[in-house]
């Protein structure tokens, strides 16, 4: 999987797995996140969890401010697949139309409940006992796409927003890692 040209994109703690397994199994040419942002008492600058990582591993970073004016920078890259994980911008037509084998989604919800941000917690508020990860094409819309793969975990007592966190952070990181050799196999444009 190593001559599949990917670009990531995500911002939280919550994606730095799955951007860890991708770098990991494939060639990760470009990280797309958030722009730094003032953080804390203190109001210090602070850039992005995955934009941490991308540099300590020597990857292209792109932050743009508005992505549906600022994508030329991506499109460059020339990536095989976009996958994205908690990014938090919609992506215009011309990204997702571009990848020779799409644009996919880590989402942490089985959609499709949940659908949208904070699933996490509304599955814990809405007093759910099962939970997971979806992999799924990306569309126009909010999580809207066609689902590729789902995996499941119970939601046990004990846990709580941050174990759930943890725990379908770590399962988003294992399910594309097993699901994207499949993918690209079967997808082309």
């Amino acid at each position: 999987m190593k001559d599949i040209k990917v670009i990531f994109m995500g911002t939280p703690d919550f994606s730095v797995n799955v951007l860890n397994s991708l770098i990991d199994n494939t060639n990760v040419i470009g990280v797309v996140t958030q722009p730094d942002k003032l953080a804390g008492r203190k109001q210090v600058l602070t850039q992005p969890a995955v934009k941490k990582v991308a540099l300590e591993n020597n990857i292209k970073v792109i932050q743009p401010t508005k992505i549906r004016e600022e994508y030329q920078s991506i499109i460059d890259l020339n990536p095989d697949i976009i996958i994205t994980c908690a990014y938090g911008q919609f992506l215009p037509k011309e990204i997702l139309d571009y990848p020779k084998y799409g644009c996919i989604n880590v989402h942490a919800s089985l959609l499709p409940k949940l659908r949208g941000g904070a699933p996490i917690h509304k599955a814990i508020i809405d007093g759910y006992t099962t939970t997971g990860i979806t992999i799924m094409y990306m569309g126009l819309k909010m999580d809207n796409g066609d689902i590729i793969s789902q995996k499941s975990i119970e939601i046990e007592e004990t846990d709580n927003v941050g174990t759930l966190h943890d725990k379908l952070s770590l399962l988003g990181a294992e399910t594309i890692n097993r699901d994207i050799t499949k993918y690209c196999k079967w997808t082309s444009k």
